[in-house]
Order: structure tokens, then C-alpha cells, then sequence
């Protein structure tokens, strides 16, 4: 019996999943639809209806997993770095947004927040409070200001990064990244 999360089933969402990332390295998001994905997948629609309500779903189920993918790519010893957004976790970041650059592709097109939510809060808390305080900001409606223009301007370069085929390598990126941190961050207090 196919039941929710016996390995039947899981093995019919990772070949749903599979089938819905081939299918978008060839095809726009927009024309993609169930009845292709079950063709090309070779399942019944009701196979696909048993695990998602429709694309919209699948593609939010594949960014949580991928997040999920991507915190669990990080070493879980390394002493946090007092930089404002330190080089190291860039690397893996951008590799792994390489790695899966199609989906991303889709993902940031539409986006206007943070690519990865899970990394708000300490980002927030362990870096722009801190270093805004240390600046002399202590409103924080307008260290919400600094860190908003900061995330924008770091989807947008993800964006044109995956845009244009990741040409520049990660580590390239990741300088071209840090040298745009607002330089009220990187003052010497």
C-alpha cells in the first residue's frame, strides 16, 4: 500500500521532484503543468494529486528541501567570524545555488525577501544589530532600513549571478558580494 511516507512513496516524490527540475532546465515555469510533468514522469495525475495540489506546491516543497539541503552542507564546528557576513559561508551558499542554479533560476525571478528565511534571524541578532549599535544606530526601524537594502541588493546579485549562466566563479561572487556591504557595517568602532 502506498501510504504517506512509507518509501513507495517517497520514492514517487523524488521522481516527481526529478521529473519537475528536468523539466525545468528545458522549459519556462509558466508552461510547465501537471499533465506534463505526470507524462514525462509517466505517473497517473492522481499519482501527482496524492503528493501536491499543484506546481505551485511541488516548487515550494523543493525550496524548503533544498534550504534544508543547504543548512545541513554546513560545518556545524566553525567558530563564528565577527566579519559582518563572513567569506566562508558564501562558498557553499553559491555552490549550492550553482548546483541547483535552474530551479533558483524560477525561485529568485519572483523574489523580494532573503533568499534562504531560515538565516534571518541570526543574521539579524549575530550581525546587523551588532554592528549597527557599534555604529552609534540604535533605532531599529532604521537598522531595518540598512539590513532591507542590504538583502535586496544581495537577491538582486544572485539573481543576475543565475541569470547569466553563474559565470563568475563562487569565490569571485563572494568578493564582488562583500565589497557591496553598506559601509556604515564596516566601519573600525
Amino acid at each position: 500500500m502506498n501510504i504517506r511516507n512509507n518509501q513507495r512513496f517517497r520514492d514517487m516524490d523524488k521522481k516527481l521532484k526529478t521529473t519537475f527540475l528536468d523539466l525545468l532546465n528545458t522549459m519556462e515555469f509558466e508552461k510547465i503543468t501537471v499533465k506534463i510533468i505526470c507524462e514525462k514522469a509517466q505517473v497517473n495525475r492522481s499519482t501527482f494529486y496524492a503528493h501536491y495540489s499543484d506546481i505551485y506546491e511541488i516548487m515550494e516543497q523543493m525550496e524548503e528541501h533544498l534550504n534544508q539541503e543547504l543548512l545541513e552542507s554546513y560545518p556545524t564546528d566553525t567558530p563564528y567570524d565577527n566579519d559582518i557576513f563572513p567569506f566562508w559561508p558564501l562558498i557553499p551558499f553559491l555552490h549550492h545555488i550553482k548546483k541547483h542554479r535552474s530551479f533558483y533560476k524560477i525561485v529568485l525571478k519572483h523574489r523580494r525577501n532573503f533568499p534562504l528565511e531560515q538565516g534571518f534571524d541570526s543574521l539579524w541578532n549575530q550581525t546587523v544589530k551588532p554592528k549597527c549599535e557599534a555604529a552609534g544606530i540604535t533605532s531599529e526601524t532604521e537598522m531595518m532600513y540598512y539590513f532591507v537594502y542590504f538583502q535586496a541588493g544581495f537577491t538582486i546579485a544572485l539573481r543576475r549571478w543565475v541569470d547569466n549562466g553563474c559565470k563568475e566563479t563562487e569565490e569571485e561572487l563572494a568578493r564582488i558580494i562583500q565589497n557591496c556591504i553598506p559601509a556604515i557595517w564596516n566601519r573600525d568602532n
